[in-house]
């Protein structure tokens, strides 16, 4: 198990963080393929991913971006990628096509809503995700607590979710104070994370 907490006090360093993870992912590896989790808590690290491209170059001539849930803006598009890379109608058969030339997810973005839902809605559609090579799971609020916490403390054994997240090889829970709450102080200080 590789799994790691970063905590942020607002929504500014935790937005900048994520666009950051992103251009990082896109700079260095080109050939990426991105299934990134649409929802409107992370719309303001997506500008920010697209203001981060701006400021510093990235080429996107042969990057895939699947999103998670359907979008409800048309944010990614100012990111002009190619047209026939940027998949944008959220669904698992829409990521399916892409893996077929694909071998995996390099990086999966991931939002944890308050209920403990992770990924595509379809039960058992989520393989994927969970094994793509790097992962980040996003939560922020005070009603993601509990959620948080039964991830914190799921088995990793089990075929639930939270268990294949956990045993996942390299992931990152992204949250914020509120969202990190019902996690043990201790835990919290711990993990707490103060990004320039």
């Amino acid at each position: 198990m590789a799994m790691n907490f970063k905590i942020f006090d607002n929504k500014e360093t935790f937005s900048v963080y994520i666009a950051d993870i992103l251009r990082k992912q896109v700079h260095n590896n080109p050939t990426s393929l991105l299934a990134v989790e649409m929802n409107e808590e992370l719309e303001w690290a997506y500008e920010k991913f697209i203001g981060e491209t701006k400021q510093h170059p990235a080429d996107f001539s042969q990057v895939y971006i699947s999103t998670v849930g359907k979008p409800q803006t048309d944010i990614l598009n100012k990111l002009q990628i190619p047209e026939n890379q940027l998949h944008t109608d959220g669904s698992s058969d829409s990521l399916t096509s892409i893996l077929k030339d694909k071998k995996q997810v390099s990086l999966g973005l991931l939002y944890l809503d308050s209920k403990g839902n992770i990924g595509f809605n379809d039960e058992g559609k989520n393989e994927s995700l969970y094994d793509a090579r790097e992962l980040f799971i996003v939560a922020t609020g005070a009603d993601k607590a509990e959620a948080v916490k039964e991830l914190y403390n799921a088995k990793e054994n089990n075929q639930d979710a939270f268990s294949q997240i956990k045993s996942h090889r390299m992931v990152t829970v992204v949250l914020d104070r509120e969202a990190a709450s019902s996690l043990d102080p201790d835990i919290v200080d711990y993990y707490s994370y103060k990004f320039a």
